[in-house]
């Protein structure tokens, strides 16, 4: 169903970021809010192996994998500029994992599409994956805006115009510039390497148009 690429999630970096985003925003009409009460409004999927699976379960949609790599799920809404947030909640103890949401995904399930990582020990990242290219758009740097471990994170991404920005329990803590993807659908991402595993469910998805301020 789809092709697993290896993600480095144990490469760190602890370079200089900005401490306030270069931009405000202001939201406009709201285009998705998912309790995930539908089961057909969100992919399942099983692995062959039974490494991953991704599914609605009880009002939540759950992603589990091992064994390495990354995964994505996605839903029809087709968004450009907008806000999206979601909260994670991680349930596995394994912390070197990423889990996260995706922007601008491509509809037909490539795995194209922006990427808004944090980990279970304190990390973010933000990155573009483009056919069996995974570019790193910020290394993985360490925040104490995350809760770590197995506990509840409230995620928010900004993807307006071409400018990327990520919001951890309603904290800046990082951001990006990048054109390549205009327009598609959101999603969710889970990446852990070869020696772990991970299981995160993710609740109360809002999808809402949004536009940047400038001074």
């Amino acid at each position: 169903m789809r092709l697993l690429l290896a993600l480095c999630v144990l490469i760190l970096s602890t370079g200089c970021r900005p401490s306030r985003p270069t931009y405000d925003y202001r939201t406009g009409e709201i285009l998705l809010e998912e309790d995930f009460s539908r089961d057909f409004a969100w992919e399942s999927y099983t692995s062959p192996n039974g490494a991953t699976h991704l599914r609605v379960e009880n009002g939540v949609y759950r992603m589990q994998m091992a064994g390495g790599g990354y995964n994505w799920a996605l839903n029809a809404q087709l968004h450009q500029d907008a806000l999206i947030e979601v909260y994670g909640s991680q349930l596995s103890e394994y912390a070197n994992n990423a889990y996260g949401l995706v922007c601008r995904a491509d509809p037909g399930g490539t795995g194209d599409g922006y990427y808004f990582y944090i980990s279970g020990d304190g990390y973010w990242s933000i990155r573009r994956a483009q056919g069996r290219t995974v570019t790193s758009l910020v290394d993985f740097t360490e925040s104490a805006a995350i809760h770590q471990g197995q506990s509840i994170n409230l995620i928010r991404v900004l993807c307006i115009e071409d400018y990327l920005a990520l919001y951890v329990n309603d904290q800046f803590v990082g951001e990006a510039r990048d054109h390549t993807f205009s327009s598609g659908v959101a999603g969710f991402s889970v990446a852990v390497p070869e020696d772990g595993d991970i299981d995160v469910s993710f609740d109360n998805l809002r999808i809402i148009e949004a536009q940047l301020v400038r001074n």
